[in-house]
């Protein structure tokens, strides 16, 4: 069995294929980030790879969590990192499942658009626990609910997914993740073709006390349009990465996040944007809640070629601290080469406004309410960005949920 610890003892796993092996020796050849690394510098993993886990192997019988479920959504189930095969039959005619362990070239796709370098991106292709190709065509309107859960504090889960959409396919997409396990760590692929769209929401709803650090690499063709979305509210310790390939004129990427925290909750929104081609616009907004001794993080950059005119990119992080022992770090960046572009970026760290909070508690309105009602008003207008209905309905209850959790403590 595979021991993740600082120096893992790696013979144990013995992957299949070209793409996995060598995924192998380049996860024992760098393992685990050090504190020196740059891009890790606001989130250490120091105390988290001294835990000891092994990679699922199997899966037990379970009670399944309390995870809403759109109407009529299919439901792919995760459990322990292992996908639920007969999940597989109920999938929509222009969805088409495969094993992606039994397609290389399909792995070595997914490996040259996942983020260069990263942790995820070697070790859970290496310790694969399940991998799944979807391959979608025409327009779908049957949303797909990817759910991912397992109680074991002991094991690791390392599913991988390659989503491909082909030319003018359109779909709508969620995770939800709900585990008890040490450490989940999803690696995602996703490539739209000309003109498709994707829709698509991740709900971080882990259990406290593990960790979630997730890798996901898109590639947008011509005309295509990827609408994400990402709330942050479980696990001790999160890390959410994604990098985003505009590779065809006119797309656009609405990649937009929310993280929660309390306790001593570490949330870390990490994005790469590189604008490769001229003519496309992506645009990113970020809020951060944080109470207690909660740190949130977000690091964004966009990077455009040189030949990429025309590129407007945008980014905007904003985070608020309801407790002076909370931290939030902000680090957007502009990489431009193109001189006929528009780009800016932005970050702000603040407090509840005391002069909103007296307007409103002069006017018979609770302390409590009032301080609901700002948190509301700064987190849901950016979850209104989510045009997408179903999605819309998955991701506000869940963040008014966690915003009741907070009110209740004030009581």
């Amino acid at each position: 069995m595979l021991a993740l610890t600082m120096q893992p003892d790696l013979r144990g796993i013995s992957p299949q294929g070209a793409v996995r092996q060598q995924a192998l020796v380049n996860w024992q050849a760098t393992g685990w980030p050090g504190p020196r690394v740059e891009a890790w510098r606001y989130t250490k993993l120091d105390k988290f790879i001294a835990r000891e886990m092994q990679p699922a192997t199997s899966v037990q019988p379970l009670d399944q969590p309390d995870i809403p479920v759109p109407e009529g959504a299919v439901i792919l189930r995760f459990t322990n990192g292992i996908l639920d095969r007969d999940c597989l039959d109920r999938l929509p005619m222009n969805v088409r499942a495969s094993d992606l362990g039994d397609d290389e070239a399909a792995l070595a796709q997914l490996q040259s658009i996942a983020p260069d370098n990263h942790p995820v991106s070697t070790l859970s292709l290496a310790a694969m626990t399940s991998g799944l190709l979807l391959d979608i065509t025409g327009e779908v309107d049957t949303p797909i609910m990817m759910q991912f859960i397992g109680d074991d504090a002991g094991l690791s889960a390392h599913p991988v997914i390659m989503i491909r959409l082909a030319s003018g396919a359109k779909a709508v997409m969620a995770e939800w993740h709900a585990s008890h396990l040490a450490l989940s760590a999803p690696l995602i692929g996703i490539e739209l073709g000309a003109g498709a769209r994707l829709d698509m929401a991740k709900i971080q709803a882990e259990n406290d006390t593990n960790a979630h650090i997730a890798a996901t690499g898109v590639v947008i063709g011509e005309n295509a349009v990827l609408a994400g979305f990402t709330l942050s509210m479980g696990a001790q310790l999160a890390r959410l990465e994604t990098h985003v390939k505009m590779a065809g004129e006119g797309g656009d990427c609405q990649l937009s996040a929310v993280y929660l925290g309390s306790g001593n909750q570490h949330h870390d929104v990490t994005t790469y944007m590189d604008h490769a081609v001229g003519h496309c616009n992506s645009n990113q907004i970020i809020r951060g809640v944080l109470d207690d001794h909660a740190r949130g993080v977000y690091q964004g950059k966009v990077h455009v070629a040189q030949d990429a005119q025309k590129t407007d990119g945008q980014q905007m992080s904003r985070a608020l601290l309801l407790s002076r022992k909370a931290e939030a770090d902000a680090k957007p960046e502009l990489e431009i080469y193109a001189d006929d572009v528009i780009c800016a970026h932005g970050a702000t760290v603040g407090e509840l406004d005391d002069t909103q909070l007296f307007y409103l508690t002069s006017r018979g309105i609770s302390y409590t309410t009032a301080r609901a009602m700002l948190i509301e008003a700064f987190l849901l207008d950016a979850i209104d960005t989510v045009e997408n209905e179903v999605l819309n309905g998955l991701l506000r209850p869940a963040a008014e949920a966690w915003m009741a959790r907070e009110a209740a403590k004030e009581r």
